[in-house]
């Protein structure tokens, strides 16, 4: 009966081991499979952002534990850098899945334009009506003031091309017109 007793002792150790030693075995390859599927091609992006999400909180809660105590610092550190890249391999996908998905509606927007447009430049440089007349800086459209220097943006224009005019103009720069001389407060 001695030695039947240890043998059966034995078994039920052995398969309490592997019963205890089941869950790290199983997280450890969940991990794997979970960082894996990040990688696929066809990961959704709803899944990419739960990823995200569930990286998040768990290094929120990482981190609530350490200070309260329950996590030694070699346990936090490599448990936190883990957590760390598995977060940020899940945002640089979901940026790399919104930089493909933005690019090709660019490619789309090019294909509808016109071929008459081919020759219009992709960066022309403002008009200069809208360029600061003291540091030559560009203009938002409507502004008062020059972002640059602050000169006060001139709202006196041309009444035959429209072009903007100087307070102290005598001809409109753009096509040449006499302007009338208006009376300003400063001169007499």
């Amino acid at each position: 009966m001695n030695t039947f007793a240890l043998v059966i002792g034995f078994a039920l150790l052995v398969l309490s081991l592997f019963y205890v030693a089941l869950p790290f075995r199983t997280a450890g390859s969940a991990q794997k499979s979970s960082r894996a599927a990040l990688r696929r091609p066809g990961v959704s992006k709803q899944a990419l952002q739960e990823s995200h999400q569930k990286a998040i909180l768990a290094l929120r809660d990482l981190d609530f534990d350490y200070r309260a105590g329950k996590v030694s610092d070699d346990d936090y550190s490599s448990l936190r850098t883990n957590l760390i890249a598995q977060a940020a391999a899940s945002y640089q996908r979901l940026e790399d899945m919104s930089d493909a998905k933005l690019e090709s509606l660019i490619q789309a927007r090019r294909k509808q334009r016109p071929a008459g447009n081919a020759d219009v430049p992709a960066n022309p440089d403002p008009p200069s009506e809208f360029k600061c007349e003291n540091c030559q800086a560009p203009l938002v459209e409507g502004a008062n003031f020059c972002m640059k220097c602050g000169t006060m943006v001139t709202k006196e224009f041309c009444p035959h091309c429209g072009k903007p005019v100087g307070a102290d103009d005598s001809f409109c720069p753009a096509c040449g017109l006499v302007l009338e001389s208006s009376p300003h407060p400063d001169k007499k």
